[in-house]
């Protein structure tokens, strides 16, 4: 199994892109990655009443796709899958660093709303991390 970003098309009408998703090398079959799979849900639980033809990045909703997307968007990894990985690990470190900056200066700021979607992102990063460490 390989993984790249995609392009998922809902209802022959709305293009969903940089969905990362793992792709079979012998059936080219591809699935969501699972720490993606309910938030990708929710984003098409939404789409009854978007106009056709629009497009929507899977990254600007998803930390972790954004993350994958800005890592695989850098190129080729002569080091292999131990390469990638670690690129991962540090890209992951760096945006949680500044979420938490972000998050910091919205609790200065008082801003509840800032506050709690700041929080929602740094969890997106998290539950990926804790599952990757099992």
């Amino acid at each position: 199994m390989t993984i790249h970003m995609h392009t998922l098309i809902y209802s022959a009408k709305i293009k969903i892109t940089h969905v990362p998703v793992y792709t079979c090398g012998v059936c080219a079959r591809y699935e969501p990655l699972p720490s993606i799979k309910r938030e990708l849900g929710r984003l098409i639980g939404e789409l009854e009443n978007v106009i056709p033809g629009r497009r929507l990045s899977f990254a600007e909703r998803n930390e972790w796709a954004s993350v994958l997307k800005e890592v695989l968007s850098a190129g080729e990894f002569p080091g292999g899958f131990s390469e990638l990985e670690e690129s991962i690990r540090e890209a992951a470190e760096a945006r949680i660093d500044v979420l938490l900056d972000v998050y910091r200066l919205a609790v200065e700021l008082a801003d509840v709303k800032w506050m709690e979607e700041t929080g929602s992102r740094l969890a997106q990063l998290a539950v990926q991390s804790a599952e990757s460490a099992k």
